[in-house]
């Protein structure tokens, strides 16, 4: 699966959640504006390095990525409707707990993932007329299979 990027292996792997609708949109890196789509964001992480006795620089073999899942939700004055987005953010993070929990995870190129874990609880992060933009963080580590 060489044209196949971590982000969309990642992509895939959510679409296990049972909170996550399948009808709806789910972009990588763009979010529109119209309720309910989501995106699975990726986030410039840093690159772990270490140095031989040489002074040759190699990759560690513990690395992790940074996402953003967020979504374009219904929100303003219903108290129902926005205990409903916070409680969509909380299944998913449920889910991605169990998962890290029971060791299922995403393929990943150049590496094996060893933990899936939300960093960031979700919550409401951009508002609109009627719409706000909720998210949550997700960091992916892995073992580099070739360092």
């Amino acid at each position: 699966m060489p044209d196949v990027s971590n982000a969309q292996r990642l992509r895939s792997w959510m679409f296990g959640c049972t909170a996550i609708d399948e009808a709806k949109r789910f972009g990588v890196d763009y979010l529109g504006d119209e309720p309910t789509e989501y995106a699975l964001i990726t986030v410039p992480s840093t690159l772990k390095w270490k140095e031989n006795i040489l002074g040759e620089r190699k990759l560690k073999p513990e690395q992790e990525q940074n996402f953003i899942f967020a979504s374009q939700e219904y929100y303003g004055a219903d108290v129902a409707q926005n205990l409903q987005n916070l409680a969509f953010y909380q299944a998913v993070m449920n889910w991605i707990m169990a998962q890290n929990e029971a060791q299922s995870f995403p393929e990943w190129e150049g590496g094996i993932v060893t933990g899936v874990t939300p960093t960031l609880t979700g919550g409401p992060i951009a508002y609109g007329a009627g719409v706000a933009r909720y998210q949550i963080q997700i960091r992916v580590d892995y073992k580099v299979t070739d360092c």
